[in-house]
């Protein structure tokens, strides 16, 4: 919001269509948001500036929602909040256009990359790629920094008009870390030069160079940018090295954004995903604060940029209702105007996104899991490779005279279970030439030629079954789990003992449920979540 943008307080008394319970539940979800403990219904009254009687009101409606959850130790977020930041990213082509050639930058440097935007005062990072190092900078999807402190954020700045430039820069609150004269220096250096870069500036021991993506009327849309830590990357090495590197991903994004034949790639369209309520409906639930959810995770692929009419229809509101509420969030920065549609903004990542930092796949998983179990009457599991092994990061089982006694955490050679078999089947070809030999050979490249036989069978149908080879008497059926981009990133099994179900029934009835649910996993399985 710059500085002659109305506060949201003044709008409430000036505008008669400003919805300002939508504002204060917003500002409860954002209280969340900033603490990684629970809080009491007095927590978020004092946090929030409310009485007590509407901040029970306001948790409660988040609870209901599936955003929230509660315990003796007060509310917090639950994994279902998240789904409110991917309708902005799914709603913008920009994340997934940058992803792929952030990870090959990643490969090549071995450095962490980000996309990054700008969004009123701040830098939001929309995608980001780690580099797998035990000492990194401490940034996820949705963080949000001060544009003026960090070599993308002068990038990004570089892209406003002079009167914009000098009323954000106005803007700012003085303070001993805030210098508009360095930093108009560093703005016009940027533009000159056609990329940016930070020594330590931000955070100490960080170094990062940045660089433009453009469109095709030129304008600055968006940034790329590495960080590395000062130990590994000196500024010789950034310039020399780094930044060749980066501005060719750049060239490959923007490419991939916007190609010379006019038709940029096909992206895949899924209906979006709404959690299950996990609890009836409140008697005092909060009807603004609903709608006004409902709105900002009614955005997708499908559905980038919405007219009010587009939005009364996905929502179920009156188109007036609709009106006031759209206004509402476009006031507060949380939708933006583009003739007569509207599009979210990243300032939507800042309502629980957070969380995904503090958060593993099995926390996201389990009520998905649980679920399952229960409708198979089976063990269902999540595992990922680890070199050959395949290690169990989640597991839910259906109360059972036998059960499957394998914990998160354990570790098996990956070729004998069924998700290990699905996940090596589809690694690059030369890659099982170190993997464990499946017993039963009496010659080992026969054996080897058997794995990859087998692993092709299983390549070419998209799921394995098992019977009594990890384990006598256990049988199971896998198949594998994809992120929103189609990428395989981890395996679902149902395990039974053969005494409970016959090896039909795991094929007939135990594998279009977990293809299901894999479907419904399929936005679970988002970037930076920990496995």
């Amino acid at each position: 919001m710059n500085a002659s943008t109305p506060a949201p307080a003044e709008l409430a008394i000036k505008d008669p269509d400003y919805v300002d319970s939508l504002e204060r539940g917003l500002s409860v979800l954002r209280a969340f948001s900033g603490r990684e403990e629970p809080l009491s219904v007095a927590d978020v009254a004092t946090l929030v500036g409310i009485t007590r009687t509407a901040a029970r009101r306001f948790a409660l409606t988040l609870e209901y929602l599936g955003y929230a959850s509660q315990s003796a130790g007060g509310f917090k977020l639950a994994p279902g909040v998240l789904e409110i930041g991917d309708a902005y990213l799914r709603s913008d082509p920009l994340p997934d256009a940058a992803y792929p050639h952030l990870q090959e930058l990643v490969r090549a440097v071995g450095e962490t990359a980000s996309l990054t935007v700008l969004h009123q005062r701040r830098v939001y990072y929309t995608a980001r790629v780690a580099a797998d190092r035990i000492v990194t900078a401490n940034i996820a999807v949705g963080t949000s920094v001060p544009a003026y402190s960090t070599a993308t954020g002068r990038v990004l700045l570089g892209g406003l008009a002079p009167n914009e430039l000098e009323g954000y820069l106005s803007s700012i609150e003085p303070d001993s870390g805030f210098d508009p004269d360095y930093v108009r220096e560093k703005i016009a250096e940027a533009r000159e030069r056609g990329w940016a870069l930070a020594d330590q500036e931000m955070t100490r021991g960080i170094r990062s160079v940045a660089v433009p993506l453009r469109d095709p009327e030129g304008r600055i849309v968006a940034a790329l940018n590495i960080a590395a830590h000062a130990t590994r990357v000196d500024i010789t090495a950034l310039e020399n090295d780094l930044l060749p590197l980066l501005q060719s991903a750049a060239q490959r994004t923007v490419g991939a954004l916007w190609p010379s034949s006019g038709a940029a790639p096909a992206r895949s369209v899924m209906a979006p995903v709404h959690n299950a309520r996990p609890i009836g409906r409140p008697t005092d639930a909060i009807q603004s604060v609903e709608r006004g959810l409902c709105i900002l995770t009614a955005f997708d692929e499908g559905h980038p940029a919405m007219n009010l009419a587009q939005i009364s229809e996905r929502c179920q509101l009156p188109r007036s209702a609709a009106r006031r509420f759209v206004l509402t969030l476009v006031s507060l920065g949380y939708l933006a105007a583009h003739g007569r549609n509207f599009a979210p903004t990243p300032r939507v990542l800042e309502l629980g996104y957070s969380l995904l930092s503090r958060i593993s796949l099995a926390d996201v998983a389990k009520p998905r899991l649980e679920a399952l179990a229960r409708k198979l009457g089976a063990s269902v599991s999540i595992g990922v490779l680890d070199g050959m092994d395949l290690r169990y990061v989640a597991r839910a089982s259906s109360p059972s005279p036998l059960t499957v006694n394998i914990r998160p955490g354990s570790r098996v050679p990956a070729h004998r279970t069924a998700m290990g078999q699905v996940l090596l089947s589809l690694l690059p070809p030369g890659s099982l030439q170190d993997a464990p030999r499946p017993a039963g050979g009496d010659d080992a490249g026969d054996s080897l030629a058997d794995l990859a036989d087998m692993l092709e069978r299983v390549r070419e149908q998209g799921w394995s079954y098992v019977d009594q080879l990890l384990e006598v008497g256990i049988r199971a059926v896998a198949v594998p789990l994809r992120n929103r981009r189609g990428e395989v990133v981890a395996a679902m099994s149902a395990s039974v003992h053969e005494a409970s179900a016959g090896d039909l029934e795991l094929t007939s009835s135990f594998l279009p449920a977990l293809r299901a649910a894999a479907a419904e996993f399929v936005m679970d399985l988002r970037d930076g979540l920990d496995a």
